[in-house]
């Protein structure tokens, strides 16, 4: 099989942080669906297929913030921060929950959650090449069993993000990136 080379570095290239959106303009739920399928094409060790997902929407986003301030609150942190989580996750349209399910070792657990990240990255670069903006924001500290049993993830899922997700607004700057660090091995 052989793919367009260029193609794949654009999109590759142009995947940025945003979650400059149209809050206005949800991303349809089939839409979602791609993007999900199309992460689970990540490689994965052992096919334990351990990725999970969970579309928000709607009132849901609420719903969120109220589970994560009150595990934060109970967690002890900041106040502000608490107080911050109830409406954050109102900032986009759609959010995504991807979760990573626990292995039989800590070892397999710790592969599962490589192949989410892998996951991820494949959702993200798949809604930038349909014009999505994503915004990947980790679990609050104190909250990762509140959001997995919010989502209906199995118990012990590790939240390998909060993906905040909608079309975009406005376009990101492209960084400049360094050149990668590479040992070069031989004889």
């Amino acid at each position: 099989m052989s793919a367009d080379p260029a193609a794949i570095d654009h999109v590759i290239r142009a995947r940025r942080t945003n979650m400059f959106v149209d809050r206005e303009r949800p991303v349809a739920e089939r839409i979602i669906t791609e993007l999900c399928e199309l992460a689970t094409w990540a490689p994965n060790h052992k096919r334990t297929w351990p990725w999970r997902f969970a579309s928000v929407v709607g009132a849901g986003r609420s719903r969120l913030g109220h589970v994560v301030s009150n595990a934060m609150a109970a967690h002890g942190d900041d106040p502000a921060k608490v107080t911050k989580a109830l409406t954050k996750y109102e900032r986009t349209p759609n959010i995504l929950i991807i979760g990573s399910i626990p292995g039989d070792s800590d070892e397999r657990t710790a592969e599962n959650r490589d192949a989410a990240a892998a996951a991820a990255q494949n959702l993200m670069l798949a809604a930038t090449a349909r014009g999505i903006a994503t915004y990947w924001g980790s679990c609050p500290k104190g909250s990762h069993e509140a959001v997995a049993e919010f989502a209906g993830f199995e118990r012990g899922t590790h939240i390998a993000g909060i993906f905040y997700v909608g079309y975009e607004a406005t376009s990101m700057e492209t960084p400049t990136r360094p050149a990668p660090l590479i040992t070069r091995i031989s004889d």
